[in-house]
C-alpha cells in the first residue's frame, strides 16, 4: 500500500496535478483521496486550491465542451453525456454548452454530414439517409438539426 501524503505535499502534487490540464473539482478530489487524505482532508484541500485558482469548475466545463466539439466533432447531447459524470453544476454545464457557437456548431455539422454523405454514393436512398443520421446521432448531434441537414443534402443530389 502507498504511503499517506501529508496535506502539505499533497497540496505541491495537487497543483502540479492541476497545472497540467484543467481539471474538475471532483475529479482532483478523487486523486487526493487516492493519495491517502481523507474525504474531509481531500475536500477542504479542493477548497483552498479553487481560491487559489488551481482548480475552477466553470473554466473545466468551458475547457471541456471546446475541446470536444473542437478536437472530437461531438455533438451538444454527447458533450452533455460525458460530462456528467465530472458532478458539476448545472448552470456550469449549461453555460459552457451555451459558449459554442451555433452556427459553427451547424457549420461543423453540415461538414461531417456531406462527408458520411459522399462515402455512400453507392447506397440506395433510404439506407444512405439511415447511416448518414445514425452516424451523426451517435456523434451526439440533436435531431432536428440532424434531419435539417440530411433534408439539405437529399435535396442538392436529386
Amino acid at each position: 500500500m502507498a504511503r499517506k501524503l501529508g496535506i502539505r505535499e499533497a497540496k505541491q502534487r495537487a497543483g502540479r496535478f492541476c497545472a497540467f490540464r484543467e481539471r474538475s473539482p471532483n475529479e482532483l478530489l478523487e486523486k487526493l483521496q487516492s493519495w491517502g487524505l481523507t474525504h474531509e482532508e481531500a475536500s477542504s484541500l479542493v477548497a483552498e486550491l479553487s481560491k487559489e485558482g488551481f482548480v475552477d469548475e466553470q473554466r473545466f466545463a468551458n475547457a471541456f465542451c471546446n475541446d470536444k466539439f473542437e478536437f472530437n466533432s461531438w455533438g451538444k447531447q454527447k458533450i452533455k453525456a460525458h460530462i456528467y459524470t465530472h458532478k458539476l453544476s448545472q448552470g456550469a454545464i449549461q453555460e459552457a454548452l451555451d459558449r459554442i457557437d451555433p452556427e459553427k456548431y451547424e457549420g461543423r455539422l453540415l461538414e461531417l454530414a456531406k462527408s458520411k454523405w459522399s462515402k455512400l454514393e453507392k447506397e440506395d436512398s433510404m439506407k444512405r439517409k439511415q447511416k448518414t443520421v445514425a452516424y451523426l446521432a451517435g456523434k451526439g448531434f440533436e435531431m432536428d438539426l440532424i434531419w435539417s441537414a440530411i433534408n439539405k443534402l437529399s435535396s442538392e443530389s436529386l
